[in-house]
């Protein structure tokens, strides 16, 4: 027979219990349902819920109680679920709190006692009703789109912790997965970080996901994004939102706030469970495999007290990842060329970023603020000030006008004097305004022996000439690098991989089959030359334009055209830097750098090109339209990193950062 309106039986009245209490008069009071009662522990808690709810509550569970209720409602600690559905299963229907079992015996049990009932089973996994993951699911459906990665975040202040279970709790993340997608879990590994959990999953199809866990900080965080080729989809499931982005700018923005909460749907649903009018719902199967994805693979985690890590590519990025790492772990840095910082960290324009330099993307200059102190600190003894350094806005062909280029500066607290240089370095014919500010450059002679004293301080070994050809990853989660030095190839085994190669991000991803970034690469030709003049660095924003800059040696600069000086610019189909693109390069545009930046800086006539540089840039595709150069950590799980550094001065807060991910 069928159910009208099912009378339920309420047991456990704690702070979640209390929720579903109150939900349930609600829909009682809408006629969906009748409560026949609640059921606690103690005579304190009965009295305290009878002051305040006109419900009867009682202390014992007898069987005229059950006779009385068509379903039971189960909100207590998890240790007691599977003794409780065992005993009320045969008698009624049930809705459990989620998780339904603390073990996978019990959850296996569990299933196939509800198999072989009549009666409904129903496990509490709250945000298959939520608003933003029901939605999210219907956008998917309609696009037919699969993510390669899923990263989420389930985090709660840790002065809330009550000790419980890491996974158990924070389950979530899985089943919501599950809903999404309905993958097996093929494989996952955990970095247990205390209460803190860093959960890598692969699932059935190749889907990957990374998740974050526990009880830290003191921020409540809901959250989940989806990686796909071009698009990211973000959620916030606590602002009840998702953002919907196309190579990084963002197409839709969609509210997702209903009256009906989360807990209202879910008791709902299992109504129309118990009236046989609903079929899709979290049933014991989906349950059973929640706790099964849950406890899985809690042996993985490597029992060696100083963990081995490897950081691919010796360049100012990597070098600051192994020392602020050396002092918890066994660090080595694998670099191919015989020197550190010899190849991006070297043929650069050796400015020490304050922010003038990106007016079209304050989260650039946001990165900048917030990594200056740290990178000073370490780094004083390499920068060099007491030279001016003038920025101007073209007249024609900016991106940037001169007074939102000044109120840029304003709202940044940049500081400047409105003043020209002498004609000699800047015609003032072509540009509009001008500033002066004190914007320092870096010593790169005394960077590298800083660097390297502070690597053979921490005792980092450092393995020049060796490159790492390919790496693996075992099944107990050890992953193996290939390293070639010379004729010699041999394989080493690490805990962690920190891969920092720059242009070549993508080598790394293809070797452990992660998701690709989608990378532009830049090949540009760097002049240095010599001018008889003081130290002067001089820049044409924000356009196809020059940039001049001292060294630290008299008369020596290096000269950038912004257009002339890129040979080739494209984001390559298989994200893999092509094997001949230094080959590609038929002759120097020296010649054309020179004529196109004497315009702008007339000084430059007098140049003498001593030597020519060709570097190889990597930065974030189809950022054109605001010049982003933020520096980024990819968690692809399973104990891998990649960096890609944005600007020097950030690779002293961005190697902090990875070591917190680690340590």
């Amino acid at each position: 027979m069928k159910l009208r309106k099912p009378r339920i039986l309420l047991i456990g009245a704690g702070a979640f219990g209390v929720r579903h209490l109150e939900t349930l008069l609600t829909l009682e009071r809408k006629g969906i349902l009748t409560i026949s009662g609640v059921v606690v522990k103690t005579k304190k808690s009965q009295q305290r819920l009878q002051k305040k709810y006109s419900v009867p509550v009682h202390i014992n569970l007898s069987d005229t109680l059950l006779e009385k209720a068509d379903a039971i409602d189960i909100v207590t600690p998890v240790e007691t679920h599977a003794s409780l559905i065992e005993k009320f299963l045969p008698k009624a229907h049930v809705l459990v709190e989620k998780p339904l079992a603390t073990t996978t015996e019990e959850a296996v049990a569990i299933r196939k006692q509800a198999a072989r009932s009549k009666k409904v089973l129903m496990v509490g996994h709250i945000f298959r009703f939520h608003p933003v993951v029901m939605r999210l699911r219907q956008l998917l459906q309609e696009s037919n789109l699969r993510p390669v990665l899923v990263e989420g975040v389930f985090v709660n202040p840790a002065a809330s912790d009550k000790g419980r279970d890491v996974e158990l709790e924070m389950l979530h993340l899985f089943d919501i997965v599950d809903y999404l997608f309905g993958k097996e879990l093929l494989r996952k590994h955990i970095d247990d970080k205390g209460r803190l959990k860093i959960i890598s999953a692969i699932y059935q199809g190749g889907l990957r996901a990374v998740f974050k866990m526990g009880w830290a900080g003191m921020e409540k965080k809901r959250k989940l994004k989806l990686i796909f080729k071009h698009h990211d989809i973000v959620c916030d499931l606590e602002e009840n939102f998702i953002s919907v982005y196309k190579n990084g700018l963002r197409q839709r923005h969609i509210d997702c706030t209903e009256e009906i909460r989360p807990l209202e749907r879910e008791l709902r649903t299992f109504v129309r469970a118990i009236q046989g009018h609903e079929r899709e719902y979290p049933n014991a199967a989906v349950g059973e495999r929640m706790v099964r994805f849950a406890t899985a693979g809690r042996s993985s985690a490597s029992s060696r007290k100083r963990k081995r890590v490897a950081v691919i590519g010796g360049g100012i990025f990597g070098t600051n990842c192994a020392i602020e790492l050396a002092p918890f772990c066994d660090v080595t840095v694998f670099e191919k060329n015989n020197s550190i910082l010899s190849e991006a960290s070297f043929i650069n324009q050796y400015r020490h970023h304050w922010g003038y330099h990106y007016p079209r993307s304050q989260e650039t200059v946001g990165d900048i603020r917030f990594a200056i102190d740290d990178f000073e600190r370490r780094y004083k003894g390499a920068i060099i000030t007491k030279f001016p350094t003038f920025y101007s806005v073209a007249k024609k062909g900016s991106k940037v006008s001169p007074k939102s280029f000044l109120e840029f500066c304003d709202r940044n607290g940049l500081p400047y004097s409105a003043e020209y240089p002498d004609s000699r370095f800047l015609d003032p014919r072509h540009v509009d305004m001008c500033i002066k500010t004190y914007e320092p450059i870096y010593d790169y002679a005394k960077m590298k022996k800083l660097t390297l004293g502070l690597l053979r301080k921490a005792k980092v070994k450092i393995r020049l000439g060796h490159e790492v050809i390919n790496a693996e990853l075992r099944a107990d989660d050890t992953k193996v690098l290939t390293i070639r030095k010379g004729k010699k190839v041999r394989k080493e085994e690490f805990d962690y991989v920190i891969n920092v190669t720059y242009a070549r991000y993508n080598n790394f991803c293809a070797w452990l089959n992660f998701p690709k970034k989608l990378i532009r690469l830049d090949l540009v030709e760097v002049l240095w030359v010599k001018i008889n003049s003081p130290k002067i660095s001089l820049a044409v924003m924000d356009g196809p334009f020059s940039n001049i800059v001292p060294t630290e040696k008299k008369d020596i600069f290096t000269l950038v055209h912004i257009k002339e000086s890129v040979l080739r610019r494209f984001v390559p189909r298989s994200g893999l830097v092509p094997k001949d693109i230094f080959r590609s390069v038929a002759r120097s545009r020296a010649a054309k750098i020179l004529e196109r930046s004497s315009k702008w800086f007339p000084f430059v006539k007098e140049a003498q090109v001593l030597r020519t540089h060709y570097v190889l840039r990597g930065v974030n595709a189809y950022r054109e339209h605001d010049d982003s150069r933020t520096s980024d950590i990819a968690e692809h799980g399973f104990g891998c990193f990649s960096i890609l550094g944005g600007k020097i001065i950030n690779s002293v807060a961005i190697a902090k950062q990875m070591a917190c991910l680690i340590v």
